[in-house]
């Protein structure tokens, strides 16, 4: 028994379109706080490092140099989810021209945060859809601390990416 990386995928996908359908409803509460004073002060902010940090490791898979920022404001919904899904394609492509043992295959990459890691990209892929996944959750927490209802169903159990 496995969990593939396509299901996984599918379900992040189905996340975001419920969350882009969402923030187009609500477009005030990109400006709803998360951290204040600290690195995320919005969800807007939060959302802007979701779709970066998956830019930057697709990047770091390619062998490029990665973004500093998106050059987003993170204030406007369309536009950011507009350059996740971009990255987003890119990264599914990549998955799917990836060679079995390419994939694990481990190869040394650069974060700011701590240095040099060595990761397989199977690794660092799985790794991009399991920090979204995260997030979101935090985004649905601060968006339910501000006294609003995010989309619902957002487990797994409730998905159709997998049976």
């Amino acid at each position: 028994m496995h969990f593939d990386f396509n299901e996984f995928v599918r379900y992040t996908n189905e996340e975001r379109e419920k969350w882009r359908a969402w923030f187009l409803a609500h477009p005030d509460a990109m400006a709803v706080e998360v951290q204040p004073g600290e690195r995320f002060t919005t969800v807007g902010a939060l959302i802007d490092h979701i779709f970066l940090v998956e830019r930057r490791h697709f990047q770091r898979l390619t062998g490029t140099k990665p973004d500093e920022r998106t050059g987003l404001s993170g204030h406007h919904a369309p536009p950011l989810f507009d350059y996740g899904a971009s990255v987003r394609r890119e990264l599914e492509q990549f998955a799917s021209d990836l060679d079995v043992d390419q994939a694990d295959e481990p190869r040394t990459v650069t974060v700011q945060s701590g240095g040099e890691f060595r990761i397989t990209p199977r690794k660092l892929l799985f790794h991009c859809l399991l920090h979204e996944t995260r997030h979101w959750a935090q985004v649905a927490l601060a968006l339910r601390r501000a006294g609003m209802a995010p989309p619902g169903n957002h487990d797994l159990f409730y998905s159709r990416a997998m049976r």
